[in-house]
């Protein structure tokens, strides 16, 4: 008993001196932006802290996104190798390198998912003198709850103290301001209206306007010019994850693939499916899905049988991960006819996939090959393949 209560004094001293240290940590850099949101997280990350870059500021961002990335103040990135699960006590180390480089400002993207440690994020760790909170989507149900409604009450949880929060989000904008008022936070609506199609096309990926909206907000806030931001903002590497279209030329055939793997939500994936029809004449291509699924996405795989069958009306779907089988039987219960489902089970490998799909378009010269539902795995495969061997479109 005496052993214990020795280990328990020794714990509790310890935590009292690393939250003391931590706090001067905390104090010692001026800006801490602290950025939230069920997409564009990591995008919207890089652009801020680009704008800021481009300003003059020093700053130190960091992404969690398809691959954690730690950004310097040149704009050179390295990546976060992990032991493990990702833990918000990561964030703790991202202070000291912060405080180490001595920068003015602090950009980091929320990696916490449960409503415990996005509230500890915040309040305890990060402390950011402005909050980001992209949108409201339905993503990690089976962590937050059913509906957009529990998601939306999860992500009010960072929503600085005293602060200024910028979000893009329009159905949920009154939740968020009832929050900040009790907060004393102010709260700053960024509406892409403001952002032209124009501005959207000189970027060489295809990003959304909530992103470019809430970002050059951010930049304003601490006095950045627009035009000052843009310029840093379109010089900023995209993350790994970010979606491109890339152009492949594979046995005399086109195939454009579109990287949406990143988009694992309803609403995401059709705005996505608007600008492709946007780009391309889906009249004269045939366009393939791949969907690739997670074993701990059921909900979310059952969402995008949903939505392929009802709203994304595909040639072909190749299903690959492991709950293909069940992508399958919900899809065929949705009355996608069989034929138009190709089921690829556990394969991962990115050749013998193409091959799937070039057998698919019997004489057709071209292909739109869109990959929706997770980055994970096969995800990933296909992103480094397009980024070795195609070009972007």
């Amino acid at each position: 008993m005496f052993i214990i209560f020795i280990f328990s004094t020794i714990f509790l001293v310890w935590g009292i001196i690393e939250q003391t240290n931590h706090q001067k940590r905390v104090n010692s850099i001026p800006i801490r932006i602290h950025v939230n949101g069920t997409r564009g997280k990591s995008t919207t990350t890089r652009l801020i802290a680009a704008g800021l870059r481009e300003a003059g500021f020093k700053v130190l961002a960091k992404t969690t996104g398809t691959l954690p990335r730690l950004i310097f103040e040149d704009g050179m990135e390295t990546p976060l190798k992990r032991r493990g699960n990702p833990n918000i006590i990561e964030q703790l180390k991202i202070f000291k390198e912060a405080v180490k480089r001595k920068v003015d400002v602090l950009v980091v993207e929320c990696m916490a998912i449960n409503p415990e440690p996005q509230w500890i994020s915040e309040h305890k760790v990060i402390k950011s003198t402005i909050g980001v909170i992209t949108n409201v989507r339905e993503d990690h149900l089976e962590d937050v709850g059913p509906g957009l409604d529990s998601m939306a009450e999860l992500l009010k949880l960072t929503i600085p103290q005293k602060g200024v929060l910028v979000t893009a989000e329009k159905d949920y904008f009154s939740l968020f301001k009832e929050q900040a008022d009790r907060l004393k936070t102010k709260i700053i609506w960024a509406d892409p209206v403001d952002v032209s199609d124009r501005t959207i096309d000189k970027f060489n990926y295809m990003n959304f306007k909530e992103n470019v909206s809430i970002a050059l907000r951010v930049n304003k806030l601490l006095g950045v010019k627009e035009e000052v931001a843009l310029r840093g903002m379109l010089k900023a590497n995209p993350d790994p994850g970010a979606l491109k279209i890339c152009k492949l030329v594979k046995e005399g055939k086109i195939i454009f693939f579109v990287n949406a793997f990143a988009a694992n939500d309803r609403r995401s994936a059709l705005l996505i499916w608007e600008n492709v029809k946007k780009i391309f004449d889906l009249n004269n291509l045939p366009v393939i899905g791949i969907i690739n699924s997670r074993e701990d996405r059921v909900l979310r795989s059952f969402e995008f049988a949903r939505t392929l069958a009802t709203d994304i009306i595909l040639s072909k779907i190749i299903l690959v991960g492991p709950l293909s089988k069940l992508v399958e039987r919900a899809l065929l219960k949705l009355k996608v006819p069989n034929n138009k489902i190709l089921n690829l089970g556990r394969i991962t490998n990115t050749e013998e996939i193409l091959q799937t799909v070039l057998r698919s378009i019997n004489n057709k010269n071209k292909v739109i090959l869109i990959g929706l539902g997770n980055t994970k795995g096969v995800g990933q495969n296909f992103i480094e393949y397009f980024n070795r061997f195609g070009e972007v479109k």
